[in-house]
C-alpha cells in the first residue's frame, strides 16, 4: 500500500491540540497515537485500532510533538468528495485518505478533490491497552 502525503494542515483549534514525545521519526499529517508511556507512535500496519490525531510538523524521534485533534488537511492524492477517510494500515504510517478505505480507522471524509476533514473518533478506537 502506498503511504499518502499530506501537503499541510490547513486549519486546527491550538485548544484542542496535545504534546507528545515522539517515539520515532513522524512525518507532518500522519496518523498517530500516544502509548501508556506518553511517547507519539505512527499509526501503521501494526498498530490499526487507534488514533489520538495527526502529527503538526515532521518530527525525529525523541522531539516533541503537536498533535492535532480536528482538523482541515491537504492532501496530494485525489480524494473522492463525500467519502470517508480512513488511518490507514501502511507501514511506516500514512496521512489518512478515501484512498485506504476499510483500512484504519474511520476518522473524518474528504469535502474536496484534495482536502480531508478529520477528527479523533470518540471513543479514539482503543482496541486495548498498548505499551
Amino acid at each position: 500500500m502506498t503511504t499518502l502525503v499530506a501537503r499541510g494542515i490547513k486549519m486546527f483549534d491550538i485548544r484542542t491540540t496535545i504534546k507528545a514525545e515522539a517515539g520515532e521519526a513522524i512525518t507532518m499529517g500522519h496518523s498517530v497515537w500516544v502509548d501508556t508511556s506518553g511517547k507519539a507512535w505512527n499509526c501503521d500496519d501494526t498498530q490499526t485500532d487507534i488514533v489520538h490525531g495527526w502529527a503538526l510538523t515532521t518530527v525525529e524521534e525523541s522531539d516533541m510533538l503537536t498533535i492535532v485533534t480536528t482538523c482541515r488537511m491537504e492532501v496530494a492524492t485525489t480524494q473522492i468528495i463525500g467519502n470517508m477517510v480512513y488511518t490507514g494500515e501502511v507501514s511506516g504510517g500514512s496521512a489518512p485518505s478515501t484512498t485506504l478505505a476499510t483500512d484504519g480507522i474511520p476518522c473524518g471524509f474528504a469535502y474536496a478533490a484534495n482536502m480531508i476533514f478529520l477528527f479523533v473518533p470518540i471513543p479514539a478506537q482503543n482496541g486495548g491497552a498498548h505499551t
